[in-house]
C-alpha cells in the first residue's frame, strides 16, 4: 500500500506550486471533483490514460479529486497521482479484491459484462460505491466533471443534491450504444439533462447529440482530445522497402476488429512482406493467435502486450503505417497520435475517424468488417512506398493545423469549466435542482 501512497512516475510534475496572492496568502484553488470508470492506478497503466492526460495538463489553479473503481491490485484508498501531487485518486472498493474485474479492464464495464455476464451482480455495488463517494466528496467541490454518460447520470443527481454545477464528457461508445439500446438512451438522457455543459470528443458526435437533444444545443460543445507534444517531434525511421511495418494498438476485444486485420493480411498479395505489431491485451488474445495460425499468417504477427503511453512516440516512429480496424469508436487517440507523428493510417470508415483520416490524402478509409478492402490498402501501402511517404507527410502537415496538444485541450476545458462556475450559469436549471 505504501507504494501507492508515495510513488511518483514520469517526468517532473506539470503543475507549479500553489500560487501566492500579494506575496502572502495562498490563492484558493478551484476544487474539481472528477468521476470516471477508468483511470490509471499503476505506473504505465493504460485504462483511461486520456482522462489522466487531461487532468495532468489543467492549470495549477485546480486541485483535483478523481473518484474511480479500485482494481484487484489496488488497496482501495486515497493516494496521489504518480506524477502529479495536485491530483488525489480515490480508488473505490466495491468487491473483494479478486472480484474487482468489472471496471478498469479491456473495453471497460460493457466489455467486461460481455465476457462474463455473471459480473452484473457486482454492478449495483460498483455504481453505489461511486455514487456515495461522489456525494460525500462533492461538499468540498466547486465543480463536478463526469466522464462517460453513466458517470454523468450519477454526477447529475449528486449535483442537484449538493447544488454543484456538473459537466459531462461523452467519449463515443456511450453515444453509439444509445442508438441501439433503450437503457443506454435513458442513461444518456439523464446525463445530458442534468449537466449544465456537455462535451463531446468529436464534432460529429456533438452534432449527433445536438440533434438528439435540440433544447440543449447551445450547451453541447466539441472539445477534441489532444496529443503529447512528443508526437510532433518524432523523427521517423524509414524501412528498407522490403518489409511493411504495420502498427496496431487496442484492447484485444471484438469491438477492435483485430480478426478482420488477420483475415486481411491472409488475403493480401504481399503478405510475406508484412510485419504487424499489435500492442494491447485482452480476453481475445488466444483466439486471435489461433486465427492467425489457422490462416497461415502467424509469422506476420507479433502480439507485443501493453505499451506505456510514454513509449508510444517510439512505437510510432518505428512503423510505416497504422491500422485501425475497429467496429466502433469515438475519436480514437491512437489515430490522432499517428497523424501527429506523420504516420499514414488505414482505418475503418467510422464517424469519429472521418474528420481526421482523409482517404487518398492522409491514409485509407475502409468499410467496417471489409477484409478485402483492407487487404487491398495494405497491398497498396506495401507496393507503392512513394505514395505511402506522401500520405505520411500530408498527415503531419494537416496534423500541425488541426490537432491540439494536451495543453491546448486542457485550456479549452478550462474555459468551459470557468463558464460553468459563473453565477449565472450555476443557477441554470440543468446545474442545480
Amino acid at each position: 500500500m505504501n507504494m501507492f501512497l508515495t510513488a511518483r512516475f514520469g517526468s517532473r510534475p506539470l503543475r507549479s506550486p500553489v500560487a501566492v496572492n500579494d506575496g502572502a496568502a495562498a490563492m484558493k484553488k478551484t476544487r474539481l471533483l472528477a468521476l470516471t470508470t477508468s483511470y490509471p492506478l499503476h505506473p504505465g497503466g493504460s485504462a483511461g490514460v486520456f482522462v489522466q492526460s487531461l487532468y495532468r495538463h489543467l492549470s495549477p489553479e485546480y486541485a483535483i479529486d478523481v473518484i474511480c473503481p479500485a482494481d484487484p491490485g489496488t488497496p482501495g484508498t486515497v493516494f496521489d497521482d504518480f506524477a502529479e501531487p495536485d491530483i488525489r485518486i480515490h480508488a473505490v472498493r466495491y468487491a473483494p479484491p479478486a472480484f474487482r474485474t468489472l471496471a478498469q479492464g479491456s473495453g471497460g464495464v460493457v466489455a467486461s459484462l460481455g465476457r462474463a455476464p455473471w459480473r452484473v451482480c457486482w454492478l449495483p455495488a460498483l455504481l453505489g460505491a461511486l455514487f456515495w463517494r461522489c456525494l460525500v466528496r462533492a461538499g468540498e467541490a466547486d465543480l463536478i466533471h463526469a466522464n462517460w454518460s453513466i458517470c454523468g447520470a450519477m454526477a447529475g443527481v449528486v449535483g442537484r443534491l449538493r447544488r454543484k454545477p456538473v459537466i459531462t464528457t461523452l467519449r463515443g461508445s456511450d453515444v453509439s450504444r444509445a442508438s441501439r439500446s433503450r437503457l443506454d438512451r435513458l442513461i444518456l438522457g439523464a446525463a445530458v439533462r442534468n449537466s449544465c455543459i456537455v462535451i463531446c470528443v468529436s464534432e460529429a458526435m456533438a452534432k449527433r447529440v445536438r440533434a438528439q437533444f435540440p433544447h440543449r444545443t447551445t450547451d453541447v460543445h466539441a472539445c477534441l482530445n489532444g496529443v503529447d507534444e512528443a508526437f510532433f517531434q518524432i523523427s521517423r525511421t524509414t524501412s528498407d522497402g522490403t518489409v511493411l511495418r504495420v502498427l496496431a494498438v487496442g484492447n484485444l476485444i471484438r469491438l477492435k476488429g483485430f480478426d478482420v486485420l488477420i483475415e486481411a493480411v491472409a488475403r493480401a498479395r504481399h503478405r510475406e512482406q508484412m510485419r504487424v505489431r499489435i500492442f494491447g491485451n485482452g480476453p481475445e488474445r488466444e483466439s486471435l493467435l489461433a486465427l492467425a495460425v489457422s490462416r497461415g499468417v502467424s509469422c506476420c504477427f507479433e502480439f507485443a502486450g501493453t505499451v506505456p503511453a510514454t513509449d508510444m512516440p517510439a512505437r510510432v516512429s518505428e512503423a510505416d503505417v497504422l491500422v485501425l480496424c475497429s467496429r466502433s469508436e469515438g475519436r480514437p487517440n491512437v489515430v490522432v497520435e499517428a497523424l501527429a507523428g506523420g504516420l499514414p493510417v488505414i482505418a475503418t470508415d467510422l464517424e469519429g475517424v472521418q474528420g481526421m483520416v482523409v482517404d487518398g490524402e492522409t491514409g485509407w478509409l475502409i468499410p467496417v468488417d471489409d477484409a478485402d478492402r483492407m487487404a487491398a490498402a495494405l497491398d497498396h501501402a506495401t507496393a507503392d512506398r512513394a505514395e505511402l511517404l506522401r500520405r505520411g507527410e500530408r498527415a503531419r502537415a494537416i496534423a500541425r493545423t488541426q490537432i491540439r496538444t494536451w495543453t491546448e485541450t486542457a485550456r479549452a476545458y478550462d474555459a468551459l469549466f470557468r463558464t460553468a462556475l459563473v453565477p449565472e450559469k450555476k443557477q441554470h436549471p440543468s446545474c442545480v435542482g
